[in-house]
Formats: structure tokens, C-alpha cells, sequence
């Protein structure tokens, strides 16, 4: 039986997934986590083969609790489940260590047996993952994460640097490094990236969001 927590910050999602998923004869939903860090403190007290981890939710996303997962629990492995399929988020969850990848769209026969390949060590990954050359590492560094929270909300790079104790100077160095290694082309296509990773926190207008952007725990028996 293969054992997985469902991370999602939609309960709808967590509850559909999580009764879909019960009908398969080898795979048991655990626990349900509504955020990232619920998504730790879960993982570190069932130890699962598998979480399926949403990627874009508010506090901690799911790159920084698979990052985090991964070095607590090396023997489970992560499934990011996501409506966003462009590049960087994907490769953002493969250098935090996912070793699947499964967008919303898709079919849950596709779900149930992308869960079983990484639970038997095999990859499942789209083909901008499998084909990509890394020649360094690409993962935000915490600062550069936070940076990029900051600029979720729609502040301008004063503002952020207000709010972060630096240097407009230092600010705009970080988001040109960011840019760098998302592989995005212009300041709109960061905007998009970054509200759509902070899903819930940005104070942008309703109407912006939903242009650019893509509860508690319960355990199962």
C-alpha cells in the first residue's frame, strides 16, 4: 500500500482528490494538509511514501515545503499537482526535489500512476524537466524567495526595500537574478510567476490577480 498525504490549499481539491483516490485498491490517503507548512509538520508524523504537493498556496508554497520535506524525510518523495505548467514552476519543484509532475487538468488515472512510479523510484516529469540542461543550480536562495513574496503583494522595489531593511539597488539585483534563473524575459512575466506562486497573498486588485494567478487538517482512515 502505497501511503500519501495531499497537500492543497482548496478543500474542495483535497476533498475530490482524496475520495478518487480511495478507490484505488494500492494507494491510501493518510492525512490531508491545507498549506505547506501543515504539509511538514504531516509529513514528519506519517513518514509517507508520497505527498502530492499543490504547488502555488499561501505561507509556505509547495517548492519551500517540498524543499524542506525532502532533507527531513529522503526516502519520500513529492508529486507537485498544479494548474501552472509553464517552465519555471516546473523546474522549480525539481531542484526542491519533486520527482513527479502532474497539472490539474489532467486525468487522475494520470495522478494514480505518476504516485506509483516515484513511490517505486521512477520519475514522472514533463518533457521541459526531462530534457533541461542544468548546469548550475536554479533554486531561489531564501532571500531571493522572499523577495519575490514581497513583490506578490504589488510592491514596487521601494517598497520592498522598506520592508526588508535593504537598498532599492539591492532589491532590483535580486529580482534580475531571479528572472535569470526562472528564465523569464520581462518584469510582467515575474508578476505572473510570483502572484500565482503566493496564491492568497497578494493585495493586487481582485481583477489583476485573476488575469496573472494560474483550511485545516484532517486525517483519513
Amino acid at each position: 500500500m502505497i501511503k500519501v498525504i495531499l497537500a492543497d490549499d482548496h478543500r474542495m481539491v483535497r476533498d475530490g482528490l482524496g475520495m478518487i483516490l480511495a478507490r484505488e485498491p494500492d494507494i491510501e490517503v493518510c492525512a490531508y494538509a491545507c498549506d505547506g507548512a501543515d504539509a511538514i509538520t504531516l509529513a514528519q508524523a506519517w513518514k509517507p511514501d508520497v505527498v502530492l504537493m499543490d504547488v502555488c498556496m499561501p505561507g509556505i508554497n509547495g517548492i519551500e515545503a517540498t524543499l524542506r520535506i525532502r532533507k527531513l524525510l529522503p526516502r519520500t518523495r513529492v508529486v507537485a499537482l498544479s494548474a501552472q505548467g509553464e517552465r519555471p514552476f516546473v523546474m522549480q519543484m525539481v531542484e526542491a526535489g519533486a520527482t513527479g509532475f502532474v497539472l490539474k487538468d489532467q486525468s487522475v488515472e494520470i495522478l494514480a500512476r505518476a504516485i506509483r512510479a516515484v513511490a517505486a523510484g521512477d520519475t514522472w516529469l514533463p518533457e521541459v524537466a526531462v530534457t533541461s540542461k542544468r548546469a548550475e543550480k536554479r533554486l531561489l536562495s531564501r532571500r531571493e524567495s522572499a523577495v519575490l513574496g514581497e513583490l506578490a503583494t504589488g510592491k514596487r522595489a521601494r517598497e520592498v526595500a522598506e520592508s526588508m531593511g535593504i537598498s532599492s539597488k539591492t532589491v532590483d539585483t535580486y529580482r534580475r537574478r531571479i528572472m535569470s534563473k526562472l528564465g523569464l524575459s520581462s518584469q510582467a512575466e515575474l508578476l505572473r510567476y510570483a502572484v500565482a506562486l503566493h496564491a492568497g497573498r497578494s493585495a493586487l486588485p481582485p481583477v489583476q490577480v485573476a488575469a496573472t494567478a494560474g483550511g485545516g487538517t484532517a486525517a483519513a482512515s
